[in-house]
């Protein structure tokens, strides 16, 4: 029922987010929050498997590529003609 409750939450989230920025934008953020909360829950949540030493330097590494996509997406922006 809880996941129900936050799936709901974050498409509303995400409705208004497209409504306020592009989606190139939007989308991204969205995905990234959901990939970095979704794998710190799971980790916390299930600790008989998991790897911290594995884990979270490839949530780091993914955090980091979409800061670095989001730099190259902000100056190729600057560039377009209007």
């Amino acid at each position: 029922m809880a996941g129900g409750v936050l799936l709901s939450l974050g498409i509303l989230a995400a409705q208004y987010a497209l409504a306020l920025v592009c989606l190139s934008v939007s989308l991204v953020i969205t995905c990234s929050i959901t990939v970095v909360i979704g794998t710190t829950v799971n980790y916390f949540l299930d600790n008989r498997i998991n790897s911290a030493e594995l884990l979270f330097p490839g949530v780091g590494s993914f955090v980091i590529a979409v800061c670095l996509a989001s730099a190259v997406h902000a100056l190729n922006a600057d560039d377009i003609p209007e």
